[in-house]
């Protein structure tokens, strides 16, 4: 059966599967190749296994009206997002050792988009039944719609495909103007991720809100459901079928939803694979940018593969950190980030106004105990999130090391100059995010101002554990390899590393708070007040003392690295 449309090309999807597999299994015939692939599969499975038994237990069931309003308004969201990744890779993508071969073979156009819109899908797959499982819990019937959202997630990147190919005869003026409306659409998913996480912060009542209140209530009756507003409603108007798809509360009504959706497919796959229009220089061009891209992603990883542009590398870097030996390390990484973080702001905005809202929608705000427990959540995940994605310290120095291990400067004073930059650009970004959304719900308080004077001891002991463990054993881990089941397994055991280390400084801070508070209510026959204050510099002495701890741990492992063992 020709699935990609050709025999050589369903051929080649077929060796292309047995050679991943191949490579798994070479990949487990050492002692570290098992244990890591083991830890790797324990963590999938213990993830689907928790989102499939939320799946199976969640008690909570949107009304129909509510859930169809949701779906419709995370359809235009994910569209938006897709749409501005097609604007900026134009064409048709194929890796850069197949392009080239492919676009000479005598094969029909229609057969290449086939074969690439078939590996896109398998890529997707996993990803979709994981997506599917989390959001499906809530909605009238989670079973029917885990069927719908697999099958829209898989609609979703065959127009994306359409889309970059109807634009990949376009000039490069034409190209630089999309690659702005791209920045304009993400512009507009935070807004509208930002707009979703003002609705849940404000308790659902207008009134409820002591900052913004007064501009929902403006917008929309009190008690209306933001999302069923008349213009969302028609903004999001062709979403209707894989909405009312997702929200069938029985097979009857799910049934014709499915058959237009399965239809409306199929027609997009195909009409993708017909498309007028030669795409294959901007196809060449999209392959040797994303090849360049994952060598710079084999340095270092996260946004910081990102390339300067001309724009950005003429602006002026402030010395933050003086113009000491420190102050010249640490300005060295802040001219990186101010050249390169342009689009890492955008994508860590957009990250963090997701986070609030899946924070919003895992607790149960209307509780106060969950309610509180909503800044904390948003700083951890924040936290853990930006700093896997940034990476700008150590993790992006690989090729460059031989130069850092000649620095005439201490080794713990380069650690600490590395670091800085990076821990405080994600302490601006995840606490003004907290702030924020403290402020609208109106819960600022004393357990905020605790989150937000722990974060940057928070931000730096996560990122310095990060680089130890980097430093201790270097591994370049580039996004779609083939060792990603191991590197899953590497993950958990430096979470399982994090966790234990935060719980350990966590331990200790309440001890230093409890041994301060009582030194001041008993033998010194202080206040209540002066107790407080007396755990709250315990607290923060134990988390200088820790950090600094961490600084000379990072010091010490850096001065052992030896340049000769990255063999990759």
């Amino acid at each position: 059966m020709n699935l990609a449309g050709s025999p050589a090309l369903t051929l080649l999807l077929r060796l292309k599967l047995r050679g991943f597999a191949r490579r798994q299994a070479r990949r487990m015939r050492t002692p570290k190749g098992i244990a890591l692939t083991l830890l790797g599969l324990c963590a999938f499975g213990t993830w689907l296994a928790g989102l499939l038994f939320s799946f199976l237990q969640d008690p909570r069931v949107l009304p129909h009206d509510q859930a169809e309003g949701r779906v419709r308004a995370f359809a235009l969201l994910f569209t938006l997002l897709s749409l501005s990744s097609a604007l900026t890779n134009r064409g048709l993508f194929l890796p850069k050792n197949e392009v080239e071969r492919l676009f000479s073979a005598p094969l029909a156009r229609s057969a290449l988009v086939h074969y690439r819109l078939l590996a896109g899908a398998l890529r997707s797959l996993i990803g979709g039944i994981a997506f599917g499982l989390f959001a499906a819990r809530r909605m009238p019937s989670p079973p029917l719609a885990f069927v719908g959202i697999v099958l829209a997630l898989q609609t979703l990147p065959v127009l994306n495909q359409a889309l970059a190919i109807a634009l990949g005869s376009l000039g490069p003026r034409t190209a630089a103007v999309l690659r702005r409306v791209g920045s304009g659409l993400l512009l507009c998913t935070v807004v509208v991720l930002g707009a979703g996480a003002v609705w849940f912060s404000s308790g659902r009542e207008p009134e409820a809100m002591p900052l913004v209140g007064g501009v929902l209530e403006s917008l929309l009756a009190s008690g209306q459901d933001p999302l069923g507003h008349p213009a969302l409603a028609v903004l999001t108007s062709p979403f209707v079928p894989w909405a009312r798809l997702v929200t069938a509360d029985s097979l009857a009504s799910f049934l014709p939803w499915f058959g237009l959706a399965l239809l409306l497919h199929v027609l997009a796959f195909e009409g993708t694979a017909r498309l007028a229009g030669d795409f294959r220089e901007t196809s060449l061009a999209t392959a040797v940018r994303t090849a360049a891209r994952r060598e710079r992603m084999a340095r270092g990883g996260g946004v910081a593969a990102t390339r300067v542009s001309g724009e950005t590398a003429r602006w002026r870097v402030p010395w933050l950190f003086g113009r000491g030996p420190l102050g010249a390390l640490a300005w060295r990484k802040c001219a990186g980030l101010v050249r390169k973080a342009r689009g890492a702001l955008w994508l860590s905005l957009v990250a963090l106004a997701f986070i609030t809202l899946m924070a919003h929608l895992v607790l149960d705000t209307s509780s106060r105990e969950e309610a509180r427990a909503t800044p904390v959540l948003i700083a951890v995940l924040g936290t853990i999130y930006l700093c896997s994605g940034l990476r700008f310290d150590f993790r992006e120095e690989l090729e460059r090391m031989d130069v850092i291990r000649s620095w005439p400067v201490a080794p713990a004073r380069v650690f600490l100059a590395t670091l800085l930059p990076e821990v405080v650009l994600v302490t601006l970004l995840v606490g003004v995010t907290v702030l924020l959304q403290a402020c609208v719900a109106g819960h600022l308080g004393a357990q905020v101002v605790g989150v937000l004077a722990c974060l940057p001891f928070l931000v730096f002991t996560w990122v310095a554990l990060d680089n130890v463990v980097f430093l201790f054993a270097p591994v370049r881990i580039v996004p779609g390899q083939d060792g990603f089941v191991q590197n899953a397994g590497r993950r958990m055991l430096q979470m399982a590393l994090l966790g234990a280390v935060v719980a350990l400084m966590g331990t200790l801070g309440f001890l230093a708070f409890w041994g301060a508070s009582t030194l001041v209510i008993g033998p010194l026959h202080g206040s209540k007040e002066a107790a407080l204050l007396a755990g709250a510099l315990g607290v923060l002495v134990e988390l200088v003392l820790c950090a600094a701890v961490l600084a000379l741990a990072g010091g010490a492992v850096l001065r052992r690295f030896d340049v000769a063992r990255d063999r990759a």
